[in-house]
């Protein structure tokens, strides 16, 4: 008897020192994150709750508390995921539906946010914070109109013909309840070229002459010092917050004559999920050649609006294989956006659809970089700022062809209606 009374006293000391164990891991992470708020260590903060959550998944209250320190500091993926656990832990709190809320609209996803603002007014029509939810994520418009332009200037380098040119695209795009889009653009581009001139010698007469021989002149030719290129886009499809569909259509004319006219088709697909990934392929048919192109690509969130994607491009051109590997960085945070990238690895003729440009060149294009900053300006207009750079291979079969830079700066404006 007495042994059963010891072995019980000894359990419930067991169980009551585990769950003074548990309390003191409980609040000693909870003061650690306390004085890393108080020092503006806010991602720090939510860490250290976080080494403790698995064992307390069940606790609302935590799982808040690390959803709020994300936000502050711009995490907004990690708070999603916080906000989403509370969520599902307590449907019907106010916190953590206004959390989703918001986060939802931190990371652009309007028609997601939109739902959570709408039951807290529902439920109550004087919600502060909820109203200004909705007012920031407001009901999209039945038709979205927003004309644009985009004016291009290029310039290269140790190229045996081209020395530079300008292009600019005029384009329209609508949107019709914010989820199917119908886009158009037309884009000119002048080239100037290095002018050559050749002298032709004539073949003298055969003798005998009638009285003196005939007067032998030169001859001398100098080529084209430009020529022109003329590009239609056209798009159309579903452009959802979570999915996106589009199909597209391009036609190029070259005034040279050199590749005649061509056609080039493409779908473009996009899932939000796990950060955002993108599949772009495109078919081009050229007088002289036939290319398929593929480009996948997947953007990561790494926090306080950065984002980081890696991809890759792979074409087959009439029986061989090209590919390349891209890397680019972005930055989003309120009404600025940039990014900066590049590329390794050989392409030709790139048909990117998805921004609607075409590198009608004979040159394999080596490696890239760019750089582009974007703003969101007041009255709805749109500024953009681009910078890409291309390394050119020469071309085996002419002699006068070596390796050359091409540069190209683009300014463009737009304004939605």
């Amino acid at each position: 008897m007495q042994q059963a009374a010891w072995r019980m006293v000894t359990v419930l000391g067991v169980a009551l020192s585990t769950q003074a164990a548990y309390a003191d891991k409980y609040g000693d992470a909870s003061q650690l994150a306390t004085e890393r708020e108080s020092a503006g260590q806010l991602d720090a903060a939510a860490e250290a709750l976080e080494e403790i959550s698995a064992e307390y998944s069940q606790d609302l209250g935590l799982q808040l508390r690390m959803a709020w320190l994300r936000f502050r500091a711009g995490s907004y993926q990690r708070a999603l995921r916080h906000y989403q656990e509370a969520y599902r832990l307590s449907p019907p709190s106010v916190d953590a539906r206004l959390g989703l809320g918001w986060t939802l609209l931190r990371l652009g996803r309007c028609d997601d946010a939109r739902p959570y603002f709408a039951g807290l007014l529902a439920q109550n029509p004087q919600h502060t914070v909820a109203k200004e939810g909705l007012t920031a994520c407001p009901l999209p418009p039945r038709l979205l109109v927003t004309p644009g332009a985009l004016l291009t200037g290029m310039a290269y380098s140790g190229h045996y013909l081209r020395l530079g040119g300008v292009a600019v695209s005029p384009r329209l795009e609508l949107v019709i309840d914010g989820k199917w889009l119908i886009g158009a653009a037309y884009r000119y581009s002048d080239f100037f070229l290095k002018p050559t001139t050749t002298a032709t010698n004539p073949v003298p007469p055969i003798p005998p002459f009638p009285r003196f021989p005939p007067m032998m002149q030169a001859t001398t030719t100098t080529t084209q010092n430009r020529f022109a290129q003329n590009e239609a886009y056209f798009q159309f499809g579903y452009v959802g917050s979570r999915l996106g569909l589009l199909a597209r259509y391009a036609f190029l004319v070259d005034s040279r004559g050199i590749s005649e006219s061509s056609h080039h088709v493409g779908l473009g697909l996009r899932v939000s999920a796990l950060g955002e990934a993108q599949l772009q392929l495109a078919a081009s048919v050229y007088s002289d050649l036939t290319i398929v192109r593929a480009a996948p690509t997947w953007r990561l969130p790494i926090g306080k609006g950065f984002s980081v994607q890696v991809g890759g491009v792979g074409q087959y051109a009439s029986g061989s294989l090209l590919g390349s590997g891209n890397l680019e960085l972005s930055f989003v945070r309120g009404p600025i956006s940039i990014w900066a990238g590049g590329s390794y690895g050989e392409q030709l003729r790139p048909a990117q659809l998805e921004i609607m440009v075409i590198t009608n060149m004979s040159e394999r294009i080596a490696a890239s970089a760019w750089g582009s900053i974007a703003f969101r300006l007041p009255y709805r207009f749109g500024l953009l700022l681009d910078y890409r750079y291309d390394r050119l291979r020469r071309l085996p079969d002419v002699r006068q062809s070596t390796e050359s830079n091409a540069n190209y700066i683009t300014l463009g404006l737009s304004k939605a209606f």
